[in-house]
């Protein structure tokens, strides 16, 4: 797959660089064949096309894909079509992804080892422009899958100490810890109250700005302490009055900007 980079298994290390701006976009839920009644799936198909294109227009220095590639990852065309369209990104542009509960439905060994062998990894860590960013698996937590989670923790933890003294800390998973607020009820858009409070506490203590998330299939912004959190849009079928689009983060010397765009919008 074009420009997705294996970074699972390495620890962070930190650039030595000055400070510089750049752009990064997060695409979430592009669900190739989600809620799509057309031929060949050219619905989904038109849409990630569409998303892409405005990417490459906005030239954007890092892509992450937060999950939910494909609705069904049983059906070959729909992951052809996924790869197709992550192909057409420039290829200047790194492109890292991670999977959604709609790629390992639902978390077994088995399902795991079949993202595994279409994605070559279910997390990611790497440094740009000294801003770290941290991509892992919701799934195993969202589905209890406590072995799972608790080696994902080990590795999340080495990864938020490697990254201490950079400018920024971007964390990035499929599932939302919380949409709207820390105290909102449990369902299937966010982690339970417990898993809130354990993994908020943990980027609170390694100084994490900010969260990216999907799922919802809508837009949302929210936060809690000093932690901003970000939920996207889908890059697919949208959901209760939300918009196809994407997440696009301005990087500045002192902080960032996070704004959703509709992917017809940018001309």
């Amino acid at each position: 797959m074009k420009k997705i980079i294996l970074a699972a298994v390495a620890v962070l290390t930190l650039a030595s660089c000055g400070p510089k701006s750049f752009t990064f976009v997060q695409l979430s839920d592009p669900q190739v064949g989600f809620m799509d009644r057309t031929a060949d799936f050219s619905y989904s198909d038109s849409l990630m096309k569409l998303a892409v294109n405005t990417v490459n227009r906005i030239k954007p220095d890092v892509v992450i894909v937060t999950g939910d590639l494909v609705n069904d990852p049983t059906y070959q065309q729909e992951l052809d079509i996924y790869k197709k369209n992550i192909a057409a990104i420039n290829p200047k542009t790194e492109v890292y992804a991670l999977p959604g509960n709609h790629d390992i439905r639902p978390w077994t060994e088995e399902n795991h080892k079949l993202f595994l062998k279409f994605n070559g990894y279910d997390r990611f860590s790497f440094v740009k422009n000294d801003c770290a960013f941290i991509g892992f698996d919701s799934c195993c937590i969202k589905d209890e899958i406590a072995e799972q989670e608790a080696d994902q923790l080990v590795w999340l933890v080495d990864q938020l100490k490697a990254a201490q003294g950079s400018r920024q800390i971007f964390v990035f998973t499929h599932c939302p810890i919380f949409r709207e607020s820390i105290d909102e009820e449990e369902d299937y858009f966010n982690f339970s109250k417990p898993k809130r409070l354990e993994y908020l506490e943990l980027f609170q203590k390694y100084g994490v700005s900010a969260v990216f998330a999907g799922h919802t299939h809508k837009d949302y912004k929210s936060s809690w302490n000093d932690i901003k959190l970000f939920t996207a849009g889908p890059v697919g079928t949208p959901l209760d009055g939300g918009y196809s689009g994407f997440n696009e983060v301005h990087v500045g010397k002192k902080g960032f900007s996070c704004a959703f765009i509709s992917s017809a919008s940018v001309k």
